[in-house]
């Protein structure tokens, strides 16, 4: 009888421990869960979604004035995308555009010759801010093959054109539009609305 009670006392002590050892397995599980959503959480933080293509009262201005006043042809929007602070660092000087991204494919904008150019050298272009009117500075266009994803970037004088228009900060949304000026390749960029702020807040 004495051993039937000892054998019973043991045995609830092992079942106690073992669901010890389940519940802290179970808390641990939740911590390491718990951590990794916040690293994905943060992960897309940095990583910010442009959501869908912003058509707000700037842009209708850009494409009042291309069209109205400089007579420009053939608008086609290039990229809508988020600046970075790669984009923003004085050393890097340039605006980085990678190809996957594009919403207009580089032959729908580019010739043939400008796409051989772009590739080997790059080609000057003139660009329109913010400030409605044509960067009295040239930038140049030109493709940088990158290890996940070939990059067009506008460089030389991207420093200057951030500093002379109104709106091109870290983290806010624009698009780059091209266009021709005489048959001449232009580009323009302006700061426009985030849609994906307020889902953000990527």
């Amino acid at each position: 009888m004495l051993f039937s009670l000892i054998f019973q006392h043991d045995h609830r002590e092992d079942a106690l421990a073992a669901d010890k050892v389940m519940i802290k397995k179970r808390k641990s599980c939740l911590l390491l869960e718990n951590d990794s959503n916040k690293k994905k959480i943060r992960k897309m933080s940095k990583k910010m979604k442009c959501g869908p293509v912003v058509n707000d009262d700037s842009i209708v201005r850009l494409k009042r004035f291309i069209t109205g006043e400089m007579y420009g042809l053939d608008m086609k929007l290039v990229i809508q995308k988020v600046l970075y602070e790669s984009d923003m660092k004085k050393d890097q000087n340039r605006l980085n555009m990678p190809i996957k991204q594009l919403v207009t494919k580089p032959h729908e904008f580019l010739t043939d010759d400008e796409i051989r150019m772009v590739d080997k050298d790059g080609i000057e272009v003139r660009v329109v801010g913010s400030m409605m009117q044509m960067y009295a500075r040239p930038l140049w266009l030109k493709k940088w093959p990158m290890k996940k994803s070939d990059n067009y970037v506008l460089k030389t004088n991207w420093n200057n054109f951030v500093v002379d228009n109104e709106g091109l900060k870290k983290e806010t949304m624009i698009q780059v539009w091209a266009f021709r000026k005489d048959r001449q390749l232009c580009f323009a960029i302006v700061h426009v609305e985030r849609t994906d702020a307020v889902n953000d807040a990527a």
